[in-house]
């Protein structure tokens, strides 16, 4: 007899979302993955707004990923109308970006999913087993913050990156305060890798089809995307293979990468050889054996190793703007012009692709988001699956709690997804 187990809400993820398992006897027949946050049609609300306003307006998707889509439209925009930024603004793009993803895994990591790997209910239980653990995680993510202050004039929705530069370059007295910030949470971001090393108790899972863009230093410059399953294509024909189609249970567009669901993210960029640092290399070296080839369950620890590699990167950033002193403009001059760029960046959860066209006065005619949550919309539905069935016979509750753990897993940003052309 078939019955339907539903979890509602999500819990400790971003956004709102839902999960309902249909049962025959015990065993798993299908899942739906309802990603319900409230659409945001932002693809539709660009049109006709001028060149300089889309960055500003894409970026409120959503509050935490702020500072990535920024930059990535940023990108974008400036491709379509062929502006090549300084170096000035490239490093310092780079450094408010590094700010983000070290406050996003530190938030995820220390504060949504740290409580599975502890058995505690929330963070309130967190707090009292393992205050220090606590403020560690608090201290990363104050640190993470403050770059994204310092250099983006606010904490969200950054005003000083704007298209063709800067508003205003960082000085060289925050510049030290940053990095002396930085020194103090290092030895911190080198060590967390310990907290999230032991295995999730989960049975095997579906090893991934990777996706990550070609390495680079820079998680801001691809110009390539690379897949464990296929050949490697250019971010401006990313349209010739992914293909996103609409769920009728479900918000956020289910995205298919030649033939495959895609799974992108930390453990995404670590498989596919990520530029890490020589602190950070290290580390990885170490737990290697633990992440490549692994499945989604790897990503709480490779979000780990990022930790280290965002710090590190940061710090080496903060050293190059240094040296460029008062040399090189931060801003260039634009002329307005007909064209259409794309961009993609790897954000805190992987890939994130925008891409624009504007007409001959630079208003934008064409919009396209395409969101790591979106990416791993179907990756995250197979291996839910794979899991109910893997644990077939265990209680409600355990089928509850290890469903609800394998998401956290994924670290969806559900805010970003659900941006629909229309409903």
């Amino acid at each position: 007899m078939g019955s339907v187990v539903e979890i509602k809400p999500l819990t400790r993820v971003e956004g709102h979302g839902s999960l309902k398992v249909f049962l025959d006897g015990h065993r798993a027949e299908r899942v739906e993955l309802r990603l319900t946050d409230s659409p945001r049609l932002f693809e539709a609300l660009l049109i006709g707004k001028g060149y300089r306003e889309v960055p500003d307006i894409v970026c409120r998707i959503c509050s935490l990923c702020s500072t990535v889509h920024k930059v990535t439209a940023l990108t974008a925009v400036e491709r379509a109308l062929g502006i090549e930024v300084s170096e000035l603004t490239r490093l310092t793009r780079e450094l408010i970006t590094a700010g983000g993803m070290l406050q996003d895994h530190a938030l995820h990591l220390y504060f949504l999913l740290l409580p599975d790997l502890m058995g505690e209910r929330g963070v309130s239980g967190l707090v009292a087993r393992a205050p220090e653990t606590v403020r560690s995680g608090l201290r990363i993510k104050r640190v993470g913050n403050l770059i994204q202050e310092t250099v983006g004039g606010r904490l969200i929705h950054p005003v000083n990156i704007t298209v063709g530069g800067l508003g205003q370059r960082v000085g060289k007295d925050a510049l030290l305060r940053l990095k002396d910030e930085l020194l103090a949470i290092l030895p911190e971001c080198r060590q967390s890798y310990q907290l999230f090393r032991s295995p999730v108790p989960f049975p095997p899972l579906p090893e991934p089809a990777y996706l990550a863009l070609h390495p680079s230093p820079s998680p801001i410059s691809g110009e390539l995307l690379r897949s464990s399953t296929g050949s490697p294509f250019a971010i401006e024909e990313y349209r010739d293979h992914v293909v996103e189609t609409v769920l009728p249970y479900s918000y956020a567009k289910h995205a298919r990468v030649d033939g495959e669901e895609p799974t992108v993210g930390a453990l995404s960029r670590l498989n596919l050889g990520a530029v890490l640092g020589a602190e950070t290399g290290t580390v990885f070296t170490e737990v290697r054996a633990d992440l490549i080839g692994c499945d989604i369950r790897g990503n709480v620890l490779a979000q780990a190793i990022e930790l280290s590699q965002a710090a590190e990167r940061a710090l080496q950033v903060i050293d190059l703007l240094l040296e460029l002193g008062s040399e090189g403009e931060g801003t260039v001059e634009i002329t307005p012009s007909a064209g259409k760029g794309s961009a993609a960046s790897e954000a805190p959860r992987g890939v994130l692709i925008h891409s624009y066209g504007f007409d001959q006065d630079g208003r934008c005619t064409e919009a396209d988001v395409i969101t790591p949550t979106s990416l791993n919309q179907g990756a995250l539905a197979r291996d839910l699956l794979a899991l109910a069935r893997g644990i077939e016979g265990c209680t409600e509750a355990e089928l509850r709690k290890s469903l609800e753990h394998l998401v956290r897993c994924y670290d969806p940003c559900i805010s970003c997804s659900v941006h629909l052309i229309e409903l």
